[in-house]
């Protein structure tokens, strides 16, 4: 009830959007596009409601390039780093096989899903599927959005022991909201979950 609440309020102008609030309303797969890869526009500034512990004001993020399946971007919180194929952030040559299932993944379709079994690196998990949960209009800070809904699940001896949702939206080739959660406890924005606050060109 309190989540309809939220979105009701949120339609109709009387209560701003959050990334606690933000909602995703899916459309039927059948109606769904896919959508290839891409990087979005270098200098393209994207701007998340959790504070930068260096500059105590919103993480800002600027994208730089795009090479091969990496989009090389800039932040005030990190520096400079890529999001491989749009999902992983900072993965390198330890991370291939979930780069693997990342770029499998592509084109982006929905139902489509992707998984790996013993991948030990990071040692907190044994197990990481990528799935395409679904595609419709994303409400965030930013506004509203076309987006698909990407759910990565991490495992540890068969048990979930993690969940963190994107939502990426095709016209700006970024994320618009990465929600991390853990089975039995409640998730707030900050830290790793943020949504986006505004966009502009550079």
């Amino acid at each position: 009830m309190e989540v309809l609440l939220s979105l009701l309020l949120v339609l109709f102008g009387l209560e701003e959007p959050t990334s606690q609030n933000a909602f995703f309303i899916p459309i039927p797969s059948m109606m769904a596009p896919a959508a290839e890869f891409g990087c979005p526009n270098a200098g393209t500034v994207f701007t998340y409601d959790v504070r930068a512990a260096n500059t105590n004001r919103p993480n800002r993020v600027v994208a730089i390039e795009q090479d091969g399946l990496r989009c090389w971007v800039k932040s005030d919180a990190w520096g400079k780093y890529d999001w491989f194929g749009g999902f992983g952030a900072r993965l390198d040559d330890e991370d291939l096989a979930e780069q693997k299932l990342i770029a499998d993944l592509w084109p982006l379709r929905v139902g489509h899903s992707s998984k790996a079994s013993n991948y030990n690196l990071p040692s907190r998990f044994s197990e990481v599927e990528y799935a395409v949960d679904a595609y419709g209009l994303a409400v965030v800070p930013a506004g509203k959005f076309w987006a698909y809904k990407i759910r990565k699940d991490y495992y540890w001896q068969n048990r979930l022991i993690r969940t963190t949702t994107l939502w990426w939206a095709p016209s700006l080739k970024y994320l618009i909201l990465q929600w991390p959660e853990e089975p039995g406890k409640v998730s707030r924005a900050g830290g790793f979950n943020w949504g986006l606050l505004s966009v502009s060109s550079g």
